[in-house]
């Protein structure tokens, strides 16, 4: 089994590609409440993405695992529709090592978008830190989602 936490990058700074105060700290209590341990960590190629996971490692009291910039997730090197998005958060899931577990971090409505790729069902906009967990039982199986929304 591989699972992938998808989550949307913490508060951004309205005036640069940067978190706010408020999202640094957003996402170090978020860090802080999860489980971690984390095989892989995947990142748009955005500022306020990469500050995002910096911030949940730093709440988690854990070192960056093996990362990659991935521009898929910011829609970079694909058109940002439901099946492009599908395709590229399933090559992360099965990136993941076997029984492992992966983080990615990257934008709505793109992640929104993905969840439609992969189960044909639309989800409401994903608050800031809010994500969907993808699970993969083996490798032919299809692909369950999970959302993860903050009280």
């Amino acid at each position: 089994m591989r699972t992938l936490e998808l989550r949307r990058h913490a508060r951004r700074d309205p005036t640069a590609d940067r978190l706010s105060p408020e999202g640094r700290a957003q996402a170090q209590a978020l860090g802080a409440a999860l489980t971690g341990g984390y095989a892989m960590v995947f990142i748009s190629p955005a500022q306020r993405v990469a500050e995002t996971v910096a911030w949940i490692l730093r709440g988690l009291g854990e070192q960056l695992p093996a990362h990659a910039v991935i521009p898929g997730l910011s829609g970079a090197d694909n058109d940002g529709s439901p099946l492009a998005m599908a395709g590229v958060v399933t090559a992360l899931l099965d990136a993941v090592p076997e029984d492992g577990r992966g983080l990615a971090v990257s934008h709505t409505p793109l992640i929104e978008r993905a969840v439609l790729g992969l189960t044909a069902r639309e989800i409401e906009l994903l608050g800031e830190c809010e994500g969907v967990l993808l699970t993969k039982e083996h490798d032919d199986a299809p692909v369950e989602v999970q959302e993860l929304r903050l009280s």
